[in-house]
């Protein structure tokens, strides 16, 4: 059962990428093709930057 969640819990993570990946598209004039995603935890805090890529260099970026 566990590994089911962990599962399920990967393609809802991999969709919501994936929605970001398109959601930008139209903002940049370059195509982006790639997304990398830095989570952190930490008892105080927690953090979340996602950096969009076009030909293997950022573009744009946000966090929370």
């Amino acid at each position: 059962m566990q590994e089911a969640m962990h599962a399920a819990r990967l393609v809802a993570v991999h969709s919501a990428l994936l929605a970001l990946l398109d959601e930008q598209q139209g903002e940049h004039p370059r195509t982006l093709d790639a997304i990398t995603v830095t989570l952190s935890r930490d008892p105080e805090i927690g953090g979340l930057d996602v950096v969009y890529m076009a030909g293997g260099m950022p573009v744009a970026g946000e966090g929370a």
